[in-house]
């Protein structure tokens, strides 16, 4: 048994798992402990969302976190899933729980929480036209494509910063 135990710790995809899930149970328990404090985020995402919308030609306004678009018909509401912070999570969780320096690791966080932001607005405006123009596959493009879609980009940014930043 004690021999398992350290094939098990040698192994880095175990280290890697056991690593990874510390992470996200700190990182979740911190969100939740925080997250009154956090409300600000859905309001921030709501501006920028709606700046953006304009910026592309589509007038709308926003009350706190509701984005109304003009044709009276389309609302969004911005939660905090929308905020791009689970996201941010589970892309944290991957850099911290690999095995490099804690340099890298900082540099990885630097690097991929900004795209992974930017990737979650891209995700709001693209949601916004398709609620817009084409609302009966709505729901399907927000609670499927655009999910599994930011699954695999949480993969390739992750694997970005390991091979530009921490195979150097």
């Amino acid at each position: 048994m004690k021999y398992r135990i350290k094939e098990l710790a040698d192994n880095r995809v175990a280290r890697f798992v056991a690593l990874y899930l510390f992470y996200i149970g700190l990182f979740t328990g911190m969100y939740l402990f925080f997250k009154e404090d956090l409300g600000f985020l859905r309001n921030l995402t709501a501006e920028v969302f709606s700046f953006s919308m304009s910026l592309l030609g589509v007038t709308n306004s926003v009350d706190e976190n509701i984005l109304h678009f003009t044709n009276g018909i389309t609302a969004m509401k911005v939660v905090d899933e929308c905020t791009g912070i689970y996201e941010v999570l589970v892309y944290s969780g991957c850099v911290m729980a690999y095995s490099t320096t804690y340099q890298k690791k900082l540099m990885g966080i630097a690097f991929g929480v900004p795209v992974i932001l930017g990737i979650n607005m891209v995700r709001l405006v693209c949601l916004g036209f398709v609620g817009l123009w084409f609302p009966e596959i709505f729901d399907y493009v927000h609670y499927y494509l655009w999910q599994v879609t930011l699954i695999l980009i949480i993969v390739l940014v992750v694997l970005i910063w390991i091979e530009k930043v921490v195979k150097r």
